[in-house]
């Protein structure tokens, strides 16, 4: 009886896990994330790289879920270098065992005025 509460309470858990995305902070909210190159008054700040996902509960999130994940992950950190805008280079997805566990996007975090 005891195997079955702990999958039980693990099913629940991870039901949880793939139903959400993590939130953009209060900073993260103002970062304008577009393939578009930023104004020509722009000021380049640097590279980041959002990450969402991982090898534990990935495969039970939805491919556009984990590219959420990995955005917001991505406008946060281009946000902590005083960016508010990340031109994003296209979301890449990784596998683990024929299942996309994990997505990844890329940019360049820019202060516009």
């Amino acid at each position: 009886m005891r195997t079955s509460s702990i999958a039980l309470a693990l099913a629940v858990m991870l039901s949880t896990i793939a139903c959400s995305t993590p939130d953009l902070t209060p900073g993260g909210e103002k970062v304008i994330a577009s393939p578009n190159p930023p104004a020509a008054n722009c000021t380049r700040l640097d590279r980041v790289v959002g990450r969402g996902g991982g090898s534990f509960g990935g495969e039970f999130v939805a491919n556009e879920d984990l590219i959420e994940y990995a955005t917001n992950d991505a406008r946060n950190l281009a946000a902590e270098l005083g960016g508010n805008y990340l031109q994003t280079d296209p979301p890449q997805l990784g596998q683990a065992d024929g299942t996309t566990t994990t997505a990844t996007v890329s940019g360049t975090a820019y202060k516009c005025p």
